[in-house]
């Protein structure tokens, strides 16, 4: 291939890209604008969720969970903050109701937080009306 033949190509090349990249900037101005995406936040339920369980025979366990709930945007995080109360006794009670076999087991742990979850966003969705929790986490967890 002669010079005049490679400059030829790599000029047509250098235009051909020019206008792509024009064509696509005016393509991405015309468009729809994205929405903004509203940030992930961590609402830590503080103090940590203390209960008991029920044991063999007479003897009681307790489990002591760190939670974080998972929320998007600012509006459902102060949704969360405004019913705490609600939201710690929901999972007081749902750790209460489990027993030895769920709690110490590190394979029911998945189950458990899944569990978890769905009772802090039926009890949210019972005082908001709308699904405002995204997921809970187990930040810390410790049975005897």
């Amino acid at each position: 291939m002669s010079q005049a033949t490679w400059v030829k190509n790599l000029l047509i090349f250098g235009l051909f890209s020019f206008f792509l990249m024009h064509f696509q900037s005016i393509a991405e101005e015309d468009g729809e604008e994205k929405p903004e995406e509203v940030p992930l936040m961590y609402f830590e339920v503080d103090p940590n969720i203390l209960t008991f369980y029920q044991g063999t025979g007479r003897k009681l366990g307790y489990v002591v969970v760190q939670v974080n709930i998972v929320v998007r945007g600012q509006d459902n995080y102060d949704l969360v903050e405004l019913h705490l109360p609600l939201i710690q006794d929901r999972l007081i009670d749902f750790f209460n109701r489990q027993d030895k076999s769920v709690i110490q087991p590190f394979e029911e742990r998945e189950k458990l937080r899944v569990g978890a979850k769905e009772a802090v966003s039926a009890v949210l969705k019972e005082e908001t009306g709308k699904d405002v929790v995204e997921n809970l986490l187990f930040t810390n967890y410790v049975f005897q």
